[in-house]
């Protein structure tokens, strides 16, 4: 992998924290700082994780694989350790396939894109800037489209209306820090019942 291997960071209670890239340099870093450092393959760096945010990683110990490419760092994680404020980046769960499930999925990666990096001229963000009360707004809005062209409107219509409650309910989750995930949790604990 020319000179970069996968590391994978696991928290003191054996929770997987993230995957990221060492490189020789990165690795030494983190041994003789016992801060873990990792190797940026877009920034063309080494970087020392909670430079920026501050949710730093103290090195408990390193392991590599039976291949010896690929590690296992075991970290004292202080903070959140994914960039989204999760405590794991590992928290996308892949259902089985279900029609619409990859939209979803989708939706909501373009969505923490602008509240991550704005764009101007994007609606996404203009809605995220406004704030949750003009979130909650347009979720109430377009559920009152949805239900009048249930009653009278074409297919389509009903269909795109649908669409545009679904965005802007996907909107408002995730300005409550909230994934699909969870409604679909809900959903499954319900069905139990």
């Amino acid at each position: 992998m020319g000179g970069i291997i996968p590391a994978i960071a696991v928290g003191a209670d054996g929770e997987v924290l993230m995957l990221a890239f060492m490189n020789a340099e990165a690795l030494e870093r983190t041994l003789r700082t016992g801060m873990v450092h990792y190797w940026s393959r877009t920034r063309k760096r080494v970087w020392m994780k909670g430079e920026e945010s501050g949710h730093y990683q103290y090195l408990l110990g390193v392991y590599s694989d039976c291949d010896r490419d690929s590690l296992l760092l075991k970290v004292k994680q202080v903070g959140p350790a994914c960039h989204t404020n999760n405590p794991t980046c590992f928290y996308n769960a892949i259902e089985p396939y279900a029609p619409g499930g990859g939209a979803i999925r989708e939706l909501e990666q373009v969505i923490d894109d602008r509240m991550r990096s704005p764009r101007e001229g994007s609606y996404t963000s203009k809605v995220i800037s406004a704030g949750i009360n003009e979130a909650a707004k347009k979720v109430g809005e377009e559920g009152i489209e949805v239900a009048v062209a249930s009653l009278a409107e074409s297919r389509e219509r009903v269909v795109s209306e649908a669409a545009d409650l679904i965005y802007h309910l996907m909107l408002l989750l995730r300005m409550k820090a909230l994934h699909f995930s969870d409604v679909e949790d809900e959903l499954r604990r319900r069905r139990k019942r």
